[in-house]
């Protein structure tokens, strides 16, 4: 019966059916996102910034074009899909000592284009307030390593409504604590390896449904070489090129009456490896970063391209001088 109906139908109709049914399937297969986007911290991810306050600018780009399933299978999306980012970040990290650590901590100022979500792959909205998050750090450093704790606080700042497609925010609380270290491999603190592990606990459903997302594990870091290049002035200029990396999986899935049938019960999760250049540049005391990042081995999720640009301006340095 379904052949002869297909026979029936004019080619059109046959591609648009076709094209239907792949969307009904990817918007069933990835899951919900977490307040976590992985990639942007990478080759010193477990070194705090000296003394000082900073500002800011990231650019995090996410295009993506396939789905991939519980098996691993891709599910191609009939048009590209890009998400964008820009964040102004204010930080801080003062001389005053906790536990032997320095405290510091950062506001972030988030805008965003088509935040993607497994609901909402049909989002196209202009760039728009999204939702904030603000952080207290400790910091030491060590002879031969450097170690960062973390706790992040997401708040549900930018607009969301169940079923919409103009949606900025995800709609929820979390918390996330982390804790990461910098391992320098030789005497001159050449060569390094970093990486931090955050856990994010989401702990309020999604506004207005009955969706509880599953709590996130974040892994990222990287290896690489610091230069140093002396210019005029006592803080010569010093460059860091390596391979920065971040793995992100479910540790719990996503509950909730409201949670599709297909995705009760699976836990989504992505690898991603990629080139890493920033240099610190001391007379204009700024900070230029380039992060380049492919996705890959991803589960019940997008599977795209992590590309970060960020620009940071030491605005006072509150470092102690001898």
């Amino acid at each position: 019966m379904l052949t002869i109906l297909l026979r029936a139908l004019p080619l059109r109709w046959i591609l648009f059916l076709w094209l239907f049914i792949i969307l009904l399937t990817c918007r069933s297969e990835a899951q919900f996102k977490g307040d976590h986007i992985p990639g942007f911290i990478g080759l010193s991810s477990g070194t705090e910034a000296p003394p000082g306050v900073y500002l800011g600018n990231l650019v995090w780009v996410y295009p993506t074009d396939t789905i991939k399933d519980n098996g691993g299978n891709s599910i191609h999306l009939p048009a590209g899909l890009t998400s964008t980012a820009d964040i102004i970040l204010v930080s801080a990290v003062t001389n005053y000592k906790l536990l032997g650590g320095n405290v510091g901590g950062s506001v972030a100022f988030p805008f965003i284009k088509n935040r993607l979500q497994s609901n909402s792959l049909d989002v196209n909205t202009g760039f728009a307030w999204t939702d904030m998050f603000a952080s207290a750090q400790l910091g030491w450093s060590f002879k031969h390593a450097d170690v960062t704790a973390i706790y992040n606080l997401y708040m549900p700042t930018g607009r969301y409504s169940p079923g919409a497609t103009d949606n900025t925010g995800l709609g929820m609380w979390a918390s996330e604590p982390a804790i990461g270290t910098t391992v320098y491999l030789d005497k001159k603190r050449m060569w390094n390896a970093a990486a931090m592990f955050s856990l994010e606990f989401n702990t309020t459903d999604k506004t207005g449904t009955n969706i509880h997302v599953g709590d996130l594990g974040t892994i990222e870091g990287g290896f690489g070489k610091t230069f140093y290049k002396k210019v005029s002035g006592p803080i010569p200029m010093i460059t860091n090129i390596g391979v920065a990396g971040y793995s992100q999986f479910k540790i719990t899935g996503d509950s909730g009456s409201d949670i599709p049938v297909p995705l009760q019960g699976l836990k989504d999760r992505v690898f991603a490896l990629g080139p890493e250049f920033n240099t610190y540049i001391p007379k204009p005391r700024l900070t230029f970063l380039v992060r380049y990042e492919p996705e890959f081995a991803a589960r019940n999720r997008l599977d795209g391209q992590t590309i970060l640009i960020s620009v940071a301006w030491v605005a006072k340095s509150l470092m102690k001088h001898p």
